[in-house]
């Protein structure tokens, strides 16, 4: 799938819901962050998981915590910055303009969105894990 059709579709996907082509990019690109390429080295299921704590807190209780969505994005730059040689910064540039959507919404879409994106990074977390993350 091209950057234009990915970034599309995510858009799609975040602000409509995940749907069966969704839940197969999740596939494929968490299958890409698991694997080395491109003399990048792996993404780690601690960095992965690192974000994804985050993001369940905040969805832990999202009404209190929704105004810690738009520190995602500085807080994923900061990894990826620190951590330059790993797929991490694949996941920064993929998920990043997905967050300024979320960031973008309106106070009533707003909580779909990032629910819609919770589910699709579950997705992406079970995938990276089931092709080896490490």
């Amino acid at each position: 799938m091209d950057t234009v059709t990915k970034q599309g579709n995510l858009q799609l996907w975040i602000t409509q819901g995940i749907n069966n082509d969704a839940v197969e990019w999740a596939r494929s690109f968490g299958e890409d962050l698991a694997t080395q390429s491109n003399g990048q080295k792996p993404m780690t299921t601690s960095q992965l998981r690192r974000f994804f704590g985050e993001v369940k807190r905040i969805d832990a209780d999202f009404t209190t915590n929704q105004h810690s969505i738009s520190m995602l994005r500085p807080m994923l730059a900061y990894a990826a910055g620190r951590d330059s040689g790993t797929k991490l910064t694949t996941f920064q540039k993929t998920i990043d303009p997905v967050l300024g959507i979320i960031d973008k919404a309106n106070d009533n879409q707003k909580k779909a969105c990032f629910k819609n994106f919770v589910n699709l990074f579950e997705a992406i977390v079970a995938y990276h894990k089931f092709y080896g993350g490490k």
